[in-house]
């Protein structure tokens, strides 16, 4: 636990906050379906849940003319616009979400968010989600710190933007590349592993805890 008391919780936004993350799964299986290339659901969320989008068609996609020249920036266009179709019809807010940030709030204690997702998804999707009141103008992008989890460097941005040290964060993120940033950037960070209860991790660190549901943040501001 940090020594410090809690000033802020940075919250990832996919899969943490919203209910996102298989859809957006879901969209990566269907616009590579599209141009010939098949792959398994489970097979993307095991390796590539959280990863870059470039990094994840660049792995995919075996033949590189189906990336050259402009494909790349094609497919993930197609893929934003699924993402979106697939928002609007499916979209929810994960349990407990709502009350652990008015909890918070009337705690006293800032919250973020800190994701790989650039800020025209989050533009769309925390509006949706009614989320976009929680986070006015703490919303944070890897494309601002040109560093994508795993990388720390996000954290170490973010933690300055908000005016706090590292031990006086607390970070939650329910992806393994997410909480690889977390720990490397000295963050007392939870792997929110509510969709896979029983999922394990190699990380094995002090600042790392697991939590499987979001309420069970609350046990660490204390």
């Amino acid at each position: 636990m940090a020594s410090k008391r809690i000033k802020c919780v940075i919250f990832d936004c996919d899969g943490t906050l919203i209910d996102s993350e298989r859809l957006c799964l879901q969209a990566i299986v269907e616009v590579l379906s599209s141009i010939g290339v098949e792959v398994n659901y489970d097979d993307v969320k095991d390796q590539f849940q959280g990863v870059k989008l470039e990094k994840i068609f660049g792995a995919l996609v075996d033949d590189n003319s189906k990336l050259a020249n402009d494909g790349l920036a094609k497919l993930i266009s197609h893929y934003r616009l699924r993402c979106k179709e697939l928002f609007a019809e499916q979209l929810t807010v994960i349990d407990g979400v709502y009350e652990v940030l008015d909890e918070l709030k009337a705690n006293n204690i800032a919250v973020c968010i800190a994701s790989n997702a650039p800020h025209e998804k989050m533009a769309f999707t925390l509006p949706l989600a009614k989320l976009d009141q929680y986070f006015e103008g703490t919303v944070f992008s890897a494309l601002d710190a040109n560093a994508w989890k795993p990388d720390p460097k996000l954290l170490h941005y973010v933690m300055d933007k908000m005016q706090v040290s590292s031990e006086e964060c607390l970070f939650i993120d329910d992806s393994l590349v997410g909480i690889q940033a977390g720990v490397e950037a000295n963050v007392t960070t939870l792997y929110f592993s509510h969709a896979e209860p029983h999922k394990e991790t190699t990380i094995n660190s002090s600042y790392l805890h697991s939590i499987t549901e979001m309420h069970q943040l609350l046990t660490f501001i204390r």
